[in-house]
């Protein structure tokens, strides 16, 4: 028969600290895993249209966000909304004789430029009033019909977009009322969407060139940086880095423009497989945000390539982003017809 022995109470006391060592362990993995992934709570706002597909989105001048509704078979006219802070949203038809509006960017006198379907680019003021487009012209002073927009970006009194028909750029400076065109030095590259630094340096995309461009608006010279994959939107860290996405390789790339020509590129595959990052905007505190249009979700990337999520909502399909005064994420979910924000602490 075996005897039983009472455990010693220096045994009792090592299984007890192994036990409280193990449970720390466990606790300060979940600990760890809650402070990367981003504190807030998401908020989600209805769009009144039904089905309206909001695209993109930016900060206005007046303290809202102003987004762009282009559901291609939208009943005209189509329209530009504003939501505020608290979530309240007032729809303005726009394109009065029918277009699709694209990408929006606040510009200079509380004016915002949006990139349509037409030539050149739409406007409205953060009060609302709509005015008439402007556009390149040729040299017997017609419309270049063939120059729509895409991508768009403001700086000082230029405003830039991209033009994929003519494979170019487009600066329209405010006080002129000039457009000057920028052509893209690869054939067919797509230039897809435009940034620019605090230094005026023009950054762009080549969809279908699988590269980065860097224009000197001063020299007019472009340089072209090849990339892993489909370059699609652009963006400018705090610390002067370019942040880009590939939505259809999964990835977010990071080039540092104060390394040799061509320039250092970094890239991150998203945490989620098969995410589809579409749209990315650059936070105060150095971080970039990216929306995942596969995922149903926004991420956050911080300098070093650290990757978290947002809660995801079904169907939803993010698009377009950017980031309020406060930190704040403002996006649209194109399916969903709605704006959400992801509120940090």
């Amino acid at each position: 028969m075996l005897a039983y022995r009472r455990p010693s109470t220096l045994r009792l006391f090592a299984l007890a600290f192994a036990l409280a060592a193990g449970l720390a362990i466990v606790l300060g993995a979940v600990l760890s895993a809650a402070e990367a992934a981003p504190l807030g709570g998401l908020k989600q706002f209805k769009v009144p249209t039904p089905n309206s597909q909001p695209r993109h989105i930016t900060v206005g001048s007046d303290g809202n966000q102003w987004f762009t509704e282009g559901n291609p078979s939208f009943p005209d006219p189509p329209n530009v909304g504003q939501i505020t802070p608290a979530g309240d949203i007032t729809e303005f038809p726009v394109c009065l004789d029918g277009c699709l509006p694209n990408d929006i960017v606040q510009g200079p006198n509380d004016v915002l430029y949006f990139t349509q379907n037409d030539p050149g680019l739409g406007r409205i003021t953060t009060s609302g009033e709509v005015l008439s487009d402007v556009a390149p012209v040729d040299e017997q002073g017609n419309p270049i019909t063939s120059a729509i927009g895409n991508g768009i970006a403001a700086h000082g009194d230029d405003v830039w977009f991209t033009d994929f028909i003519n494979n170019s750029l487009w600066r329209y400076n405010v006080t002129s009322d000039n457009f000057t065109q920028f052509v893209v030095p690869t054939p067919g590259a797509n230039p897809f969407d435009v940034a620019v630094a605090a230094n005026g340096i023009v950054w762009f995309t080549e969809f279908h060139a699988n590269q980065i461009g860097r224009l000197d608006p001063a020299t007019g010279v472009i340089i072209e940086t090849r990339v892993q994959g489909d370059a699609r939107q652009i963006a400018i860290a705090s610390d002067g880095t370019v942040w880009f996405t590939e939505r259809f390789s999964h990835a977010v790339g990071r080039l540092d423009p104060s390394t040799p020509e061509p320039f250092e590129v970094t890239e991150f595959p998203t945490l989620t497989p098969n995410a589809g990052p579409e749209d990315i905007a650059a936070a105060p505190n150095g971080a970039m945000w990216f929306t995942q249009a596969n995922a149903d979700n926004i991420a956050r990337i911080t300098p070093d390539g650290t990757i978290s999520e947002g809660r995801s909502v079904k169907n939803s399909e993010p698009f377009g982003i950017t980031i309020d005064p406060g930190g704040n994420p403002w996006y649209a979910m194109l399916d969903a017809n709605k704006i959400a924000t992801l509120q940090l602490r």
